[in-house]
This record gives C-alpha cells, structure tokens and sequence, in this order.
C-alpha cells in the first residue's frame, strides 16, 4: 500500500505548513490537498516533484517503505509564522539547489 499521502502529510507538519499554505503553493484546493494525505486521490508525479523542492527531498521520498524513512532525508526545516505562497516559491527553489547541490556531492564521492 503506497504510504505517499501520509508522507507528504508528515513533511508538510514536519515544516509547520497547514494545508491552505501547501494548496496554495501547488495552486489547487485544501481539499484536494487533504484527499492525497489521506489516499483518497493519488498524488500525480508534477505535485510529487513541487513538493520534493519544497520539503528539500527527492522524489523517491514519497515512495519510502516507511514515514519515518522519508522524513529522515529532510536536509533542513524551519518554521515560520505567516507563510504566503510567494515565500513557499522561494523555500522551493531554494530546496532545489539544495537538493542539486547534494547530488553533485554525492557523484563526486563526497557524500
């Protein structure tokens, strides 16, 4: 049974996102946010990659054998009171270098 909706739920909490902030940043509905934490829609491939930038994980995140797996690749979290999409857009890009970053390391044989 696929564990990504709960994962993405665990990341989301795990930065101190709620669910408007995370809708907004992909640009669908709280709804439909809260119908692929819990497994009542699947979550499609471009939103799996959004919220990999976002959380500073790679994709393959989603697809962990546990929560706990996924959530241990987290390179770095933060919280912060009054979070608008403009600010997810940037932690995103952000997460994306970051997570650029440690692939390079990782084939240069330094990770």
């Amino acid at each position: 049974m696929s564990k990504t909706g709960l994962i993405m739920k665990s990341l989301r909490e795990k930065f101190g996102y709620v669910q408007e902030n995370v809708a907004e940043f992909l640009g669908v509905s709280r709804e439909l946010v809260s119908m692929y934490e819990t497994e009542e829609r699947d979550v499609p491939i471009e939103v799996i990659e959004k919220l990999s930038n976002l959380f500073c994980v790679d994709p393959e995140a989603f697809f962990a054998e546990t929560v706990e797996e996924a959530v241990a690749q987290v390179a770095f979290a933060f919280r912060k009171d009054e979070i608008d999409s403009k600010d997810l857009e940037e932690i995103a890009a952000f997460g994306k270098i970051v997570k650029n970053y440690l692939k390079i390391k990782k084939l240069n044989g330094q990770l």
